[in-house]
């Protein structure tokens, strides 16, 4: 085959490497239930997204007491943050990771909360003895106004963090997703594998196409990672739960990364054996 038959081979092959491999990152981290789950919960109780979360509750708390001096707000906000962060929070956090995968992948429309007032009601008297710190006249009351702005908070039983109809929805590529990242991998390979053993010259259609999967691999993580981020924050009205769904993103753009890391390397891989044969047979003629 020509060289530019060659090329477009390389070329084709390497856009269903592109395709395959954003299908199997969304079917390992994305519509697998454990996977979202774990990703989810450690985006949750990420430190920047515990004080978000935090800043919405204290908030809350400061308009059910009035009364409150400005100075309890730190206090309270450093408690409820830390306590969100502990392992008691996993299994609510859980609960948000399985109704957020239900609304993305199906027709269900519903909102995407937190379910935190069960959690935060036993947690009321740690955080009522740190307000009492700035105002002990405001302690002893604390208890009761903090459950009852964690029940004023919420949206259908949950501190919403997208509302009803906003939630990113995936569910045609939930359906797909597998057949995609295997038939457009082994594709790709398939493709690979004709334009090496058919160009006039194995070694060099060999090395384009390992410099097609680094440049794949790296041109994967400039667009989807800023993509991927973007798609879940613009459905987010409030600015705390942005923070949120920002760090939530982190986790799974993160995933996406070392997946496309790995992908680059085995190209550097391809290339250095490649080299090193090439050297060897042109010693092996000089010879």
């Amino acid at each position: 085959m020509s060289k530019w038959i060659v090329l477009t081979l390389i070329a084709v092959g390497c856009v269903l490497l592109a395709v395959g491999n954003g299908a199997l990152w969304l079917e390992l981290n994305v519509f697998n239930a454990d996977r979202f789950g774990d990703h989810v919960v450690q985006g949750l109780q990420s430190p920047a997204a515990s004080d978000a979360l935090a800043e919405k509750v204290v908030d809350v708390l400061m308009a059910e007491m009035p009364d409150l001096p400005p100075l309890a707000r730190l206090p309270a906000r450093e408690v409820v943050s830390w306590s969100l962060q502990r392992p008691l929070f996993a299994g609510p956090f859980q609960e948000t990771a399985a109704l957020a995968l239900n609304a993305m992948t199906t027709s269900t429309e519903d909102v995407v909360g937190i379910d935190l007032a069960d959690k935060l009601s036993t947690l009321g008297a740690t955080v009522a003895g740190a307000i009492a710190v700035v105002a002990p006249e405001s302690g002893e009351a604390a208890q009761d106004a903090i459950s009852a702005a964690i029940e004023s908070s919420q949206v259908s039983g949950r501190l919403a963090v997208y509302e009803s109809g906003r939630f990113p929805k995936l569910r045609t590529l939930s359906s797909i997703a597998p057949w995609a990242a295997l038939l457009s991998l082994v594709a790709a390979i398939v493709l690979f594998y004709i334009a090496t053993n058919r160009s006039a010259d194995p070694h060099e259609a060999v090395a384009y196409s390992a410099l097609g999967v680094m440049i794949t691999a790296v041109l994967g993580i400039l667009i989807v990672v800023p993509l991927v981020r973007s798609s879940v924050e613009n459905g987010v009205v409030d600015p705390n739960m942005q923070v949120v769904a920002g760090e939530i993103a982190s986790v799974f753009v993160r995933t996406y990364a070392v997946q496309s890391l790995i992908l680059f390397t085995i190209g550097v891989a391809v290339l250095v054996i490649n080299s090193l044969r090439g050297t060897d047979q042109e010693q092996a003629i000089a010879a």
